[in-house]
C-alpha cells in the first residue's frame, strides 16, 4: 500500500529504554506514523525514534497504536498517533540561575537573534503558522510513481504548473494565503482528475492544513 511513498526509518523503544525494533520503514505525516508490518508488538507510552537526514534524532511518544484492518487493495496496517518529545536542557551553575530564553514571534520570516549569555534573549520571527514539515511531505508525495502514472497526458501540464508553484512557495516560505490557495488548487485538481490511493492520501494531508 505504501510502497510508492517516501519512507522514514525508525526504531521503537519501550518505556524501560529497551530497543524493541530497528530499521522499520514507515511513512510519517501530521503526527501519525503509517506502519505496514502488523507483526510488530508495541503499546501506548513506547517511543518511536526517527533519524533525520542531517543525523539529528527525534523522539515521539506513542499515544495510540491505531491498528487498522485491511480494506480492498489497502492492506492492514498501523496508524500510530504520536506526540513529539521536546528536550529541555537547563544548566544549573552553582550560585547562578539557569539561562532564560525568551521567544518572540512576529511577521518577518527567517530572522533569528540570539545572545548566548546569561539571561539571554532569543528573538525568532516567522512569517506564518504553516507546518512546513507537513507541506514538504505533500510536495514529496507529488513525486510518487503511482500518482504520476494516474495522470493523463492532457493533464500533465496543469499538474506540473501547480506542483512547481507549490514547491517554490514552500521553499521560499511565502505567505500563508498564497500557499493555501495553491493547496486548494492542487486539491481540486486531484479530486476531479485522479482517482487513486495516492491522491486520496495527499488530499487528506491537504485537508489538515486548509
Amino acid at each position: 500500500m505504501l510502497s510508492s511513498f517516501p519512507k522514514s526509518t525508525i526504531s521503537i523503544i519501550n518505556r524501560r529504554g529497551e530497543v524493541l525494533y530497528q530499521n522499520i520503514k514507515t511513512v510519517f505525516a501530521d503526527s501519525i506514523f503509517l506502519i505496514e508490518d502488523t507483526t510488530l508488538i508495541f503499546e501506548e507510552g513506547d517511543i518511536i525514534e526517527k533519524t533525520l537526514p542531517n543525523g539529528i534524532s527525534e523522539r515521539y511518544e506513542i499515544l495510540e497504536t491505531g491498528y487498522t484492518e485491511g480494506l480492498g487493495s489497502i492492506s492492514a496496517h498501523f496508524q500510530v498517533k504520536v506526540k513529539k518529545i521536546i528536550k529541555h536542557k537547563v544548566d544549573n551553575i552553582q550560585g547562578r540561575s539557569p539561562n532564560i530564553i525568551h521567544n518572540t514571534y512576529s511577521g518577518v520570516a527567517n530572522l533569528q537573534i540570539q545572545q548566548n549569555t546569561y539571561d539571554s534573549v532569543q528573538v525568532m520571527k516567522t512569517q506564518n503558522n504553516m507546518d512546513y514539515e507537513q507541506l514538504e511531505l505533500i510536495v514529496e508525495l507529488l513525486d510518487t510513481k503511482r500518482l504520476n502514472e494516474a495522470i493523463l497526458a492532457e493533464q500533465e501540464d496543469e499538474f506540473k504548473n501547480i506542483k512547481r508553484s507549490l514547491e517554490s512557495a514552500v521553499s521560499e516560505k511565502e505567505s500563508e494565503g498564497k500557499i493555501k490557495s495553491l493547496l486548494a488548487s492542487l486539491k481540486n485538481f486531484l479530486s476531479t482528475c485522479i482517482t487513486s490511493a495516492a491522491s486520496t492520501l495527499i488530499i487528506d494531508q491537504i485537508n489538515k492544513i486548509l
